[in-house]
């Protein structure tokens, strides 16, 4: 599907802006000379974890409102994954951010994307 422009797509891609807006990280990043890392690889053990302050830019210096960085980095995690079918759509997302469904966020914190190995976020590519 390269080269076509979908929902999907666009969620993902949302999400990945999400995560470099909140971490002051690139998408990629050099981490050897030969091997790259994307920012959902790196970003998933720490949401899991729910290490924000390690997630979030240091330029915030810890001030930023903890729940609203859960959140973002909660939905940015959820459009990032892999599977289009399994990211939440647009509509869901701008109710997410703007804390207008917290039983749907509670349910992506406490889903499987959080325990299943980081495979499901590795593709770089938002097929």
């Amino acid at each position: 599907m390269l080269g076509k422009a979908s929902e999907g797509c666009d969620v993902y891609s949302f999400g990945i802006l999400l995560l470099e807006l909140a971490s002051g990280r690139r998408p990629i990043e050099r981490v050897t000379r030969r091997l790259k890392r994307t920012i959902t690889e790196w970003a998933l053990p720490l949401a899991r974890e729910r290490r924000l302050e390690e997630v979030a830019d240091p330029k915030l210096r810890g001030d930023y409102v903890r729940a609203e960085m859960r959140r973002v980095v909660t939905v940015a995690m959820a459009s990032a994954q892999r599977a289009p079918e399994r990211r939440p759509t647009m509509l869901e997302v701008v109710a997410l951010l703007k804390g207008e469904d917290d039983g749907k966020l509670l349910e992506l914190e406490n889903s499987e994307m959080f325990r299943e190995e980081a495979a499901a976020f590795s593709g770089a590519d938002g097929s």
